[in-house]
């Protein structure tokens, strides 16, 4: 029986999405005490590819994506979910959410999202929680898969990603260069 390789640690990317910068503010505030600091914040970004969330955040929503200095495991993606649910619940109001928090990891190949919603394309991270591929890196960048939500298989995002994945890698190197264990050369 074959050991199972180490495999390097990923970029953790946190999706805000708002209507209100208030409450976007105070969940990346706890995100940040929870997760460390980050390395980048994207300006607001117009959700403007449905209206799925209109009913329970109101109109005019916009998305900002968190960047997170530390690399992280994959299997913390669970878990930093588990933490995205309590602090939506905790900064909602009469039962509505204000913001939403999706958790993804970045890394060489893939941005990988977790969710709470099976569908038969999602790998069960734990109970009640899923991770899925919504992109994958090839021929020079991210491509969309047939389940990609539509904002995410824009070329906004999705360069805004790769450009995330080149400092990732960046930083991969760098740590591997310093002889860090857990950054084995990707």
């Amino acid at each position: 029986m074959g050991a199972a390789p180490e495999q390097p640690p990923a970029r953790l990317v946190i999706s805000l999405l708002a209507g209100e910068e208030a409450a976007r503010t105070r969940a990346l505030a706890r995100l940040v005490r929870r997760l460390g600091p980050l390395v980048e914040l994207s300006r607001p970004l117009p959700f403007d590819c449905s209206d799925y969330y209109q009913a329970e955040m109101g109109p005019g929503l916009t998305r900002r994506l968190a960047v997170f200095q530390r690399l992280v495991p994959l299997e913390e993606l669970a878990g930093v979910k588990r933490l995205c649910l309590e602090i939506e619940a905790e900064l909602s109001r009469e039962g509505r959410r204000r913001v939403n928090l999706d958790p993804g990891l970045l890394n060489a190949g893939a941005w990988m999202l977790a969710t709470t919603k099976y569908r038969n394309h999602r790998i069960c991270l734990a109970r009640g929680l899923y991770a899925e591929a919504t992109l994958l890196y090839q021929h020079g960048g991210f491509e969309p898969l047939p389940w990609t939500y539509p904002d995410y298989a824009g070329q906004g995002l999705r360069r805004l990603l790769e450009g995330y994945r080149r400092r990732y890698l960046w930083q991969l190197k760098t740590q591997a260069a310093k002889g860090d264990p857990k950054c084995p050369n990707p």
